[in-house]
């Protein structure tokens, strides 16, 4: 269509600029297209966009141009079509007008009120010249080539909880999400796949969980910490999100408390200590009303006896909630000992004290060494009943009980034990002095040996034994 321009005359005044006049819905239509293609990917949490394409863009430019003229008084340009992906126009060179209609030129007023139709035409463009919306000199820039997405990054905070550390995070949410990856590091060099130093803390496969508690740190010490929000590729997760590394200083140990120590029941656990056969004996009462396991009992060479226990402490013994007597044989002689007695109860934190007794303490003697075996004389004998064996009395007063033993190696005993050693007969009566071996088969050889045991200063002692005889059963 021609351009036409209406001139005025000396008489008649200019025509007053008509108020803008919104761009018909033709118009338009590049505008809402190229709003309608672009949107966020993956719900909005990882703030990837896309345009419209290039043709699209390239025909919403021209119609924002032509919107814009028609706003500001300038005649508005003609459409004659559309490109793919979106509406496009052609401007008048010059400026000339154009329809404000894409069915045609009714319904469009010139801001003197005139129709298109009326307006007569101008020597700047010949009737019907419109241009193109490109030339050959500038062709239309290619789209862009297709890129990966780069991982986008979320939000990360970490706070302390006592010795623990609080880790917080912000949702990213996309198709084929899999875990959060939550990883800690001794350095900065956070990485998923772990590299080195780095631990995972963390892999939860709720989208909407963002927050964990790490425990299982150390005092003192600093660490790093990055989230990575991972998808399954081929069998290996692969990161489509990650947090900044973000690092944090956990609190130094506290000092040990000491544990307080229980305080003796009155009415009944009071223990004593004293003197039996030249060994501490200790008895003592009931542990109280209190829910218990066993009692420990500890012997201390100071008066601070602890359980769990202490530098100076030994635990010596433990038995059921029913004993209340117990006789300390190993106890060192020529020094005072401290003992007390602890009602403990087995938790799955392991013993832990209820109640104690009292501490008490006793003195013990100097002991003398015991004398050296005495040599008892043996013989055995082969009958029909079996191996008949006969020894010497042992005359001793610290005589327990004889020991018969056997072994088919060649040094059998009982004190100290030898491997293999068998014990065939316990008589406690020093003058029975003979036992007959019944259980042997033929061709068997036996090593025999009769050993004399008694208590010296508590402790049990060989007092005389036999020496060695073999015999081979035919």
């Amino acid at each position: 269509m021609a351009r036409r321009t209406r001139r005025p005359t000396a008489d008649t005044p200019p025509p007053e600029s008509p108020e803008p006049q919104p761009a018909p819905a033709s118009d338009q239509m590049g505008v809402e297209l190229l709003e309608d293609r672009t949107r966020i990917i993956a719900g909005g949490s990882t703030g990837r966009r896309f345009g419209a394409s290039v043709p699209g863009a390239v025909a919403g430019v021209f119609l924002m141009v032509a919107l814009a003229l028609g706003a500001g008084g300038e005649p508005a340009f003609e459409t004659t079509g559309g490109h793919d992906g979106g509406t496009s126009s052609d401007t008048a060179k010059d400026g000339g007008p154009g329809t404000g209609d894409a069915t045609g030129d009714a319904g469009y007023e010139s801001p003197d009120g005139a129709k298109d139709g009326d307006q007569p035409a101008t020597d700047e463009t010949p009737d019907g010249d419109k241009p193109d919306s490109g030339t050959p000199d500038e062709p239309k820039p290619d789209a862009p080539a297709d890129t990966p997405d780069q991982p986008t990054s979320m939000e990360l905070g970490l706070a302390l909880d006592g010795y623990a550390v609080v880790v917080e995070w912000s949702v990213c949410d996309f198709d084929g999400f899999a875990y959060y990856k939550v990883v800690r590091s001794t350095d900065e060099g956070v990485t998923w796949p772990l590299g080195a130093g780095d631990v995972l803390v963390a892999a939860i496969e709720d989208l909407t969980k963002t927050r964990i508690v790490d425990k299982s740190g150390s005092h003192g010490r600093t660490y790093f910490y990055r989230v990575f929000a991972v998808r399954s590729v081929d069998g290996e997760y692969v990161a489509e999100c990650t947090s900044a590394v973000k690092s944090i200083k956990t609190p130094p140990a506290p000092d040990p408390k000491p544990q307080p120590q229980p305080q003796p029941q009155p009415g009944g656990f009071v223990l004593n200590a004293f003197l039996g056969d030249g060994h501490p004996v200790l008895e003592w009462g009931s542990c109280g009303d209190v829910d218990f396991t066993k009692f420990k009992i500890v012997r201390s060479l100071d008066a601070t006896v602890t359980w769990p226990t202490g530098g100076n402490d030994v635990l010596i013994g433990a038995m059921g909630p029913d004993g209340h007597k117990f006789w300390d044989k190993d106890a060192p002689g020529g020094t005072t000992l401290f003992y007390r007695v602890f009602c403990v109860k087995s938790t799955d934190a392991g013993y832990v004290v209820a109640a104690a007794s009292n501490v008490d303490s006793v003195a013990t003697p100097t002991y003398e060494p015991p004398p050296p075996p005495v040599g008892l004389g043996f013989e055995a004998n082969l009958t029909g009943e079996g191996v008949v064996l006969h020894w010497q009395e042992c005359t001793s007063d610290a005589f327990s009980f004889y020991k018969v033993v056997r072994s088919m190696n060649e040094n059998p005993s009982y004190l100290p034990y030898t491997d293999g050693t068998q014990v065939i007969g316990v008589i406690e009566n020093h003058s029975v002095t003979g036992l007959t071996d019944g259980d042997v088969a033929s061709g068997q050889t036996w090593y025999y040996r009769v050993q004399a045991i008694g208590y010296w200063n508590g402790q049990k002692v060989v007092l005389g034994q036999t020496a060695v005889i073999a015999v081979t059963i035919p």
